[in-house]
């Protein structure tokens, strides 16, 4: 996990991973209220239905961890680099399978562009994901997020 820590930590994804994917939206929001509603990890349940449970073990900071449950993937997560309010990103690993996550907001007029990207890798990720599920997942959370940041 050394060598994903440390990509994360440049808000950066592991272009060698199996599976990698990056998608991006405009939000006809202002980026401090999508970054609020981002950055609120346990309230990802209430506007995103495949997320079941978020707990956090203390503030949005590096080195902050927590747990999550996905549909049927419960992980360990570690926040790697926050950049109020432009950069969020974390290393998990679940199922034998190590992710990185990237999340970069941009503002840009009175909106926000936001970006999702992320990797996966390991023994089992073949197994585990596949590349049209994480494509999917990623539209799917960008979707939601832009849904409850216009509400």
């Amino acid at each position: 996990m050394k060598k994903l820590n440390e990509l994360a930590k440049k808000g950066m994804i592991n272009e060698n991973a199996s599976i990698r994917d990056s998608h991006s939206t405009i939000i006809n929001a202002g980026i401090d209220k999508v970054w609020d509603i981002l950055s609120n990890m346990e309230e990802w349940p209430s506007w995103n239905p495949e997320v079941k449970k978020v707990t956090i073990n203390g503030d949005i900071a590096e080195g902050t961890v927590f747990t999550w449950t996905q549909g049927r993937t419960h992980g360990v997560s570690e926040i790697q680099s926050v950049k109020k309010p432009n950069l969020l990103a974390w290393t998990s690993k679940a199922k034998r399978v190590k992710r990185i996550y990237v999340w970069a907001l941009e503002s840009d007029e009175g909106q926000t562009i936001a970006t999702v990207s992320a990797s996966f890798q390991g023994v089992l990720v073949i197994l585990a994901q596949n590349h049209q599920k994480v494509y999917n997942e990623l539209l799917n959370w960008l979707e939601l997020l832009k849904q409850k940041a216009e509400e």
